[in-house]
């Protein structure tokens, strides 16, 4: 019987964006993934997979400090992602109600385990 992994996305290399975890001693929340090339997602925690490119990338950020501008909540990010990689996004603080995003990165294992074993 098939199942979704097995056909789809998953046969080719991908990238996945996930809003990651607050961290309070580094000033970073937990943002929302609205959008990903003007679709919204399925779940703003995490995107269904993508394949590698260039794509652009919402990203809602509220805090209930104060009344916000919607250009104060959503960023739009050009992103260039890589083939099995995971790229985790926060809300840096930067001072008030201002915040920018911070992107990190790692490799998908289960993706690089599958695509890239051979020659490597």
């Amino acid at each position: 019987m098939a199942t979704g992994v097995n056909a789809g996305p998953y046969d080719q290399p991908y990238a996945v964006i996930e809003a990651g975890d607050r961290n309070d001693a580094r000033e970073e929340f937990v943002p929302s993934i609205s959008q990903v090339d003007g679709k919204s997602t399925r779940s703003t925690r995490k995107t269904d997979p993508i394949p590698p490119g260039k794509h652009r990338v919402t990203v809602r950020f509220e805090t209930a400090r104060a009344q916000q501008s919607p250009a104060e909540v959503s960023r739009e990010l050009e992103m260039d992602l890589e083939a099995c990689t995971l790229y985790r996004i926060v809300a840096k603080r930067t001072g008030g109600t201002n915040w920018e995003p911070k992107i990190y990165s790692e490799p998908l294992g289960e993706c690089v385990r599958k695509f890239k074993k051979k020659g490597a």
